[in-house]
């Protein structure tokens, strides 16, 4: 059995900064790609294709794809949540809304897996924690509500519910981060990941087949091709490997601790790339978010073994 070690290396780091500058500009590059291509269709693609390159290195690299029928269950619910749901709240919400606003609602994954953690029994939050939490809450509840500059194509109440998209992936996220612990301790990142986002991409294929024949291919230009490739390879297969590998190594809650610096270049490259503006409930939501997080991190959880 595999154990969680002391605390993160320079590698880890190294290797987490590189998957944090690859999420935030994930939003950027999708947000470009959704003005040439249907979000299911877009999401469709990007996923069968990392799908078929994780399960090519899972095989290369481990020799086989096989896993025991106890851990099968498991798979399938992860893939589920983390992979099918959590895609489709998170296009289809970076659809409807700002890529800044999804960016900042994304900084409170932290606070949301040890919220999750505790309610797996992994971990014990104490009072400051509990405040964190209900700072990083009130600062989500600010941007979802909030009067914001909405995408050109989208209406004022469109923009909410993609806010609340973006909410509903950071829960799924969450879950998917802790339910996977067991696994880890028992395979590797990269055959989990492999054969989640494979049960993902299943299921996700007949929901979008009609937005897949609807998109004219033929009208998508070299820069569309490229997003969708750098989000496939780069946001999922690299950053999905990288980030569960950091979940075997140091932990659930020392790996969220890095995504705090997704909302912060998330938002930086959705101003300097898209031009996007910074209102003052954005401004106002992410400071409770932030301070949220420095709350919950003051008040690190400890493991409840």
């Amino acid at each position: 059995m595999s154990r969680v070690s002391r605390g993160p290396t320079a590698r880890n780091d190294a290797e987490m900064l590189c998957v944090v500058i690859f999420w935030a500009l994930n939003l950027t590059i999708v947000k470009l790609a959704l003005r040439e291509m249907e979000p299911l269709a877009f999401n469709m693609v990007r996923f069968g294709l990392a799908a078929v390159t994780l399960l090519v290195l899972t095989r290369w690299s481990e020799g086989s794809l096989a896993l025991p029928r106890a851990d099968l269950a498991r798979i399938v619910v992860l893939g589920v949540v983390g992979h099918t749901l959590y895609q489709l709240c998170f296009i289809e919400g970076l659809a409807r809304t700002t890529a800044s606003s999804v960016a900042l609602i994304f900084g409170s994954s932290p606070v949301v897996v040890a919220l999750f953690a505790r309610l797996a029994g992994h971990e014990r939050i104490g009072a400051m924690g509990a405040a964190g939490a209900l700072a990083a809450f009130a600062g989500v509840a600010l941007i979802v509500a909030g009067r914001q500059e909405a995408p050109a194509s989208a209406s004022g109440s469109s923009t909410l519910i993609g806010n609340l998209l973006a909410v509903g992936a950071v829960f799924c996220w969450a879950f998917y981060t802790v339910m996977c612990r067991d696994l880890l301790r028992r395979h590797s990142p990269l055959r989990v990941t492999a054969l989640t986002l494979l049960v993902g991409a299943v299921l996700l294929l007949p929901i979008t087949v009609p937005s897949m024949l609807r998109q004219t291919w033929g009208s998508v230009t070299p820069a569309g091709w490229v997003a969708l490739v750098y989000s496939a390879w780069f946001a999922l297969v690299a950053g999905y490997v990288l980030w569960y590998r950091s979940v075997k190594k140091v932990g659930n809650l020392r790996t969220a601790v890095y995504s705090n610096l997704v909302p912060i270049l998330g938002t930086f490259f959705s101003v300097w790339l898209l031009g996007e503006r910074l209102t003052p409930g954005l401004g106002l939501g992410a400071a409770c978010i932030i301070g949220g997080i420095v709350l919950t991190r003051f008040g690190e959880p400890v493991p409840a073994e």
